[in-house]
């Protein structure tokens, strides 16, 4: 009800806007940031302007024609067009010959300059026929960075999940990065993904890819409903809002009048993967199989769209225990995996499960559905909508250092709904008008699998202190109380007015977006232990509880609502046929309406700083300004560029973990014996867990609490580019671009509740500023406030070769290659949706400070190469081969101590101290420790420099990654425009040629720990031991050994393919 009221208020404020739309009697198309524009000037044979000629322009697919009358000045705009094509523009006049322009094909966003010169018609009547070719590079309307992509390439470039990222990826500037794509440099989770204009993002953010469907690994739509992408990373028209990262932007297939169709299926399974050193991938299946179709419901008047898929997966294990004879094997041997299993249910009744090799299953449905209609020869509407439904199994992960038996398994549903309703009108050749309303309903749920038991986490080591390795077992601790429900509401209208020269566009985009998340982390409660013996007398050396504090509510709710208003003004200029300029201003604002709860005791004991006060209201500007020069006045040569700031929300979960962690709503419990503090004895009943004051158990340390700086703003970034596009020969185009940007409003996450109010207390004998351990309020565990720095810079130098489809040289090849240089700095990445995580995994020197370092999301080189050739092998027998190639940087990563080195209470986000003799060590350490510590620095060029003083955040990055892909496709002869398609999708075909290329190797989390630390002795020198365990058994411990292999990217992979097309 409470969604169900706002929305109505929101009507009644937009209803005016809407009236102009509603009333007016002279109907067209008006442009949107997914439709297209046609614009030029008629003149008659002496160069004079001819007012109120006819401009008709067809699309020929669907027979609609969008006609208006030039204005006084002979000028003419078509906007609001479909995407696609072919067009044929036709202009007349009484007394001239009709002159007509054909075979125009227009992408999204695209403002198309077509003028025309009519001759005299003084002896008979006739047309003058032109063949059009459209450029997407060389054309007045390119001024930012983007990438276009075609319905040519996503039906012929290699694709094995169908995903979206498998194509945003031939943007050069975005790069596959923490399971999303990053854009520019910037955190995944800040980019904006739409369809038809229309938002379709995970706003809470929960997910790598910022999909509404992430957490059950389907995509939000299929590829088959989609006609083109668009990825925008600087857009300087003003439209373009609500991200800091980069704007995804996809247009769906539409009806025409003629009924098309298909039907597909495409499928995998373990024999169709190849081997990693020596080892078979487990059995697995995964298939897809769909339809589309369309067609008229009325000819030349209405058209339907529908599509309508299906996925089933299922996924095997990829590690095992030491012993197993699994590609990636734990550290630890099936012996002490089964003691673990006999431990559980023995001694505390439980079933943990087991560790053998097991399979999880993944399982989505997609069904979308458009209508398009003409209403007049001036109006037309747009109706869709998408559902999405799906599960998968998730929680068993097992690795080099991390084993989870069954019981940690859960279950993730997802039901994603999506409605579109659009208006596109033209009220006369100097008005247009495009309005846009749309609701999205989103419902995330997890579910546990295995009985109620607390999470438990063992720790072993080898007796020399080289870590093994953690095992789980029980109730995952984020799985335990966890559901989702968001709804958004939006909506989007442009107005287009035409002067002479100029389009000026006003506009408006407004998001409602409700929220009600339940999240209790460790509701049946977490215990680590440091060894199985510790397991079986039931002595934890840490233990976490999130229990309500609410009386009569057993389970809270964080329900909240985000408000954004925006508004903008812009004005697109033709200066001259050469020089296009459009500049701009947009305001963006955020509003938070719902307040948290209140905790007095928390605002007395940190003066300045409440619960129950969030930011909003602030007015975020955005201006913006373009160019496009036509340097020789013939389309070879183009300078292109601007300048502008762009606005988006950040994962809602960063703003909506301030609603769950009040102080007041939960009492949470996190106990560790590394902070000297008293840890009560394993409960194995999850609800009867030990609270304050029960068992000894003192009352202090009880609580969590995030708040919001009431002057926090949404990420916000200045980014500039200037690009040389030139035509080349071979019907080549070549580009070179820089883009810069810097942060101006990025966020930080600082603990006020550790040293002196947040600030350190000193410095530790190694120089890095030192928290001592101490509590601003023992009533308090940690207090995160998120805030906002300016901190962190990007930049991208992009070279750029692509040529282009249907061109007069190898009209049957297309392809691009690029290179990008990227260098991106930031002070905190956000890979983490807790506060309490960003905070504490932000490998630094000084968890509060604002060092900047290389950011998580930098790829400092990469190199990007597609292509597809079709030819004919005979009548009838189209061949089309295709091809994908990425190679860059591996990821950054940071060097770790395991233990709390510098008092803020956290384990493992110390960067290392690297000594440079054992002189630097104390006395503790023995001649074969400090050998294997000297090796193992002499093995990384990055610990060799830094000896002497403490490894930089991501200093250290892993191997190079090579990916080749290919596509085959063999079209078999066809009968009455009915043909059969055979498709083979290779991934990593390179490790197929050589089983030793094309593997990828990472380090996990972009964090290595390398050194245990004991303390210092009296001279202030650390007293270390190395960590790291010969992982691959090579008889030596050295940097090879914090890297493992991802099991099925770094195998070559097959999938066949199969559809009819009618």
């Amino acid at each position: 009800m409470r969604f169900l009221n706002r929305t109505i208020l929101s009507l009644v404020l937009i209803l005016p806007a809407l009236i102009p739309v509603l009333i007016q009697p002279v109907p067209v198309y008006a442009q949107g940031i997914t439709t297209a524009t046609l614009y030029g000037r008629i003149l008659d044979d002496t160069g004079a302007p001819l007012p109120d000629a006819t401009v008709v322009a067809l699309h020929e697919p669907t027979g609609v024609s969008a006609g208006i009358f030039s204005r006084a000045d002979g000028r003419y705009n078509i906007a609001g067009l479909r995407t696609g094509g072919p067009y044929e523009i036709r202009v007349s006049y009484i007394g001239y010959r009709t002159a007509v322009r054909q075979d125009i094909l227009l992408t999204m966003g695209q403002s198309l300059r077509a003028d025309f010169r009519l001759n005299r018609d003084l002896i008979e009547a006739g047309e003058i026929t032109v063949t059009a070719h459209r450029d997407e590079v060389l054309n007045a309307s390119n001024t930012g960075t983007e990438t276009h992509v075609s319905a040519i390439e996503i039906a012929r470039l290699p694709s094995i999940a169908r995903s979206i990222q498998d194509y945003t990826r031939l943007a050069p500037e975005a790069a596959s990065k923490a399971g999303g794509q990053s854009i520019a440099g910037k955190n995944n989770r800040l980019n904006n993904f739409q369809v038809d204009g229309a938002v379709l993002n995970d706003a809470f953010g929960l997910t790598g890819e910022g999909l509404p469907t992430g957490q059950v690994d389907a995509q939000p739509i299929s590829l088959d409903a989609i006609e083109e992408f668009q990825v925008q990373v600087a857009p300087f028209d003003v439209r373009s809002g609500g991200f800091a990262g980069g704007l995804i932007n996809a247009v769906t297939r539409s009806g025409t009048n003629r009924f098309r169709g298909s039907l597909y299926w495409f499928g995998r399974n373990e024999s169709l993967v190849g081997d990693l050193d020596g080892d078979e991938f487990g059995d697995f299946t995964d298939y897809q199989l769909g339809f589309r179709l369309g067609g008229p419901v009325s000819r030349n008047r209405a058209f339907f769209f529908v599509n309508g898929e299906l996925r089933r997966r299922s996924s095997p294990s990829s590690a095992g225990p030491a012993d197993s004879g699994q590609p990636i094997r734990f550290g630890a041997g099936s012996a002490d995996l089964q003691r673990i299993v006999d431990i559980a249910r023995e001694r505390y009744g439980y079933d943990a499960g087991g560790y053998d090799p097991f399979s999880q299953d993944t399982r989505n449905e997609k069904i979308f559905a458009r209508l398009d209609v003409n209403l007049s020869p001036g109006h037309r509407l747009t109706l869709r909508h998408n559902l999405v439904n799906g599960d998968l199994d998730d929680g068993l992960s097992r690795g080099r250092t991390l084993f989870t038996l069954t019981s940690n398994q859960f279950k993730r549903d997802n039901v994603t709904q999506s409605s579109v309703v659009q208006l596109n009108s033209t009220f006369s050749g100097s008005l247009a008008n495009e309005a846009r309303i749309s609701y999205s309903r989103v419902r995330d749920k997890r579910s546990p699998l295995s009985a109620s038991f607390p999470q438990v986490r063992i720790d072993l080591e080898e007796p020399g202190g080289a870590f093994l390795g953690e095992v789980r077992l029980g109730v995952e601790r984020f799985s335990q109380a966890n559901t989702l429900d968001q709804d958004t509401f939006e909506f989007t209208n442009d107005l287009h007015l035409f002067r002479a020269d100029h389009t000026i566009t006003i506009g408006t985009h407004n998001e409602f977006v409700s929220f009600d998340n339940l999240f209790i982390q460790d509701y049946y409660g977490a215990y680590e232990f440091d060894s199985i013996e510790a397991f079986e007398q039931g002595t934890p050396v840490r233990y976490l509880l999130s229990r309500s504090s609410v009386p009569g509510v057993e389970q809270p709710r964080a329900a909240w609502d985000y408000v954004q208003l925006g508004f903008y003004a812009q004005d697109a200029w033709r200066v001259s046929p050469r020089f296009s300029l459009n500049f701009g201003l947009r305001a963006d604002v955020p509003i938070l309406p719902v307040e948290p709860l209140a905790n007095d005791r928390f605002a007395r004991q940190f003066a300045g700083h409440r619960t129950d006060r969030t930011p909003g209201g602030q007015v975020l500007w955005s201006p913006r300004f373009g160019f496009n020069i036509d340097a020789g006045g013939d389309r070879g040569t183009q300078i292109r560029g601007g300048a502008g700031v762009f606005a988006g929300l950040p994962p809602a979960v960063w703003l909506s973990n301030a609603y769950s962690n009040t102080g007041v709503d939960f009492t949470r419990i996190d106990l560790a014996t590394f902070r000297d503090q008293d840890v009560p004895a394993f409960v194995a009943d999850p609800f009867a867990q030990p609270l304050p004051l029960d068992g000894g158990l003192s009352a202090p340390q009880t609580t969590e609490v995030n708040v919001i700086d009431p002057a926090f703003r949404l990420p916000r970034v200045f980014r500039t580019n200037l690009a040389l596009d030139r035509r080349l020969p071979l019907d080549l185009v070549g580009t070179v671009e820089v883009l810069l940007a810097r942060n101006l409003d990025d966020v930080r996450f600082r603990n006020l509740n550790i040293g002196d109010a947040g600030r350190p207390t000193g410095l530790t004998p190694d120089g890095r500023p030192d928290y001592g351990g101490r509590k601003v309020s023992g009533d308090f565990t940690n207090v995160i406030l998120l805030e906002n720095t300016d901190r962190g810079r990007q930049f991208n130098l992009t070279l750029r070769l692509r040529k282009g489809q249907n061109t007069a040289f190898l009209p049957g090849l297309f392809g691009s290659v690029a290179y990008v240089f990227q260098d991106a700095e930031d002070i905190n990445s956000g890979r983490s949706s807790r506060a309490i995580s960003n905070w504490q995994y932000n490998e630094t020197d000084d968890p509060n400070g604002e060092t900047t370092a290389t950011s998580d999301f930098e790829v400092r080189h990469r190199v990007l190469a597609s292509g597809s050739w079709k030819f004919e092998i005979g009548q009838g027998l189209a061949t089309t081969v295709s091809v994908f190639y990425e190679g860059s940087a591996g990821d950054p990563y940071s060097y770790m101590y395991a233990d709390d080195v510098n008092g803020d209470g956290i384990r493992g986000n110390d960067l290392a101290y690297i000594p440079a003799s054992k002189g630097d060590l104390s006395a503790e350490v023995t001649d074969d420790e400090w050998r294997a510590i000297d090796a193992f620095i002499d093995s990384d060029p990055t610990l060799r420099a830094a000896r002497g003083g403490i490894v930089r955040r991501n200093a250290s990055r892993s191997p190079w990654r090579n990916r080749l892909d290919l596509r085959l496709i063999q079209q078999l002869p066809s009968v009455r425009n009915q043909h059969f398609e055979l498709t083979l999708d290779v991934l990593n075909l390179a490790n197929l040629i050589n089983s030793e290329w094309g593997q990828s190797r990472y380090v996990r989390f972009d964090a290595a720990s390398l050194f245990n630390f004991d303390g210092y002795d009296e001279q202030g020198r650390p007293d270390l031991d190395l960590r790291v365990r010969d992982a691959n058994e090579d008889g030596r411990v050295d940097r090879e050994d914090v890297f493992q292999t991802t099991n099925l990217s770094s195998r070559w992979q097959v999938q066949a393919g199969v559809r009819y097309t009618f």
